[in-house]
């Protein structure tokens, strides 16, 4: 917005709230970078400690959305599930048992479902929440954890390039579709995302994939722009899932917690399919 927009006048006392604004959302953003990044190099425990506390946090603004949109879950079968399903890769049966606990929610929770008289709508919700918040996050401690012994920092350069790739996607999507965006992107669901920002950021993330990949982990550069294209894709598709539901709910945002930014669900939408995509891909190629 410019000066002509408001009139000069108005426009002098916007800037510090501007300038306040963006200072908040780079403090909140560094805070969080740091924590993931301490955690990452500090080990095994503190990474699946953060992955199962985000997902805690993500189940809690899911079940505000679907409040919202009139299916509640309830909380005593999302929480508790979505705690276990963050929690699979850190079980040594995992991966091979790795959806036991969601099969225990499907039977514990028909069965407590009955007793307590919960609509199956809500059971459902419950249910494909935790699979939402915890099961998808959880993969990001299999990745982590990809090789059993590791004195290389192995897990944390594949965590790494997979979140490499879809900063790319989502920067170079922004900048794209800012820059030269006229083609409308699932217009019903986010109309501001446009299909030249979508195409840039899935190139940006495939040529990186490419480039990095080899150096990181020790992939040819075929397979690493592989990972690239599919971590764009799959990044692109979180972010349309999470606008989707809160466009259900009819709120902005997942909620306030974070200053500058809304929701966590808001700031992990992206990676929420990624974790999952990229771990049956490397399994895929044999890595």
């Amino acid at each position: 917005m410019t000066a002509t927009d408001l009139g000069t006048d108005a426009a002098q006392p916007r800037r510090p709230v501007l300038s306040a604004n963006l200072t908040l959302r780079i403090a909140s953003a560094a805070v969080l970078l740091a924590l993931v990044v301490a955690a990452l190099w500090t080990g095994f425990v503190e990474v699946t400690a953060v992955v199962v506390a985000a997902a805690l946090v993500a189940a809690w603004e899911y079940q505000r959305l679907m409040r919202l949109t009139g299916t509640a879950p309830p909380g005593w079968l999302l929480y508790p599930l979505t705690a276990w399903l963050a929690l699979s890769f850190s079980i040594p049966a995992v991966p091979r048992d790795a959806l036991t606990p969601a099969e225990a929610g499907v039977v514990l929770g028909l069965l407590a479902g009955v007793v307590t008289r919960t609509s199956f709508a809500r059971w459902s919700a419950a249910l494909g929440g935790a699979l939402y918040a915890g099961f998808s996050l959880s993969y990001y401690v299999g990745l982590y954890r990809w090789r059993a012994v590791d004195t290389s920092h192995f897990g944390l350069r594949l965590v790494a390039l997979a979140l490499i790739c879809v900063v790319a996607n989502d920067s170079i999507a922004y900048f794209t579709g800012t820059a030269i965006g006229r083609h409308p992107f699932f217009p019903s669901i986010s109309p501001h995302k446009s299909l030249e920002g979508a195409v840039g950021g899935a190139i940006a993330a495939t040529v990186l994939g490419a480039a990095v990949g080899p150096a990181l982990v020790g992939i040819h550069w075929p397979a690493g722009a592989g990972l690239g294209l599919l971590a764009a894709v799959a990044a692109q598709g979180g972010d349309l899932a999470e606008s989707s539901l809160k466009r259900q709910a009819g709120v902005k945002d997942s909620s306030n917690l974070i200053p500058g930014h809304g929701g966590l669900l808001d700031r992990v939408d992206s990676l929420v399919l990624v974790g999952p995509v990229l771990y049956c891909y490397l399994k895929l190629i044999a890595l």
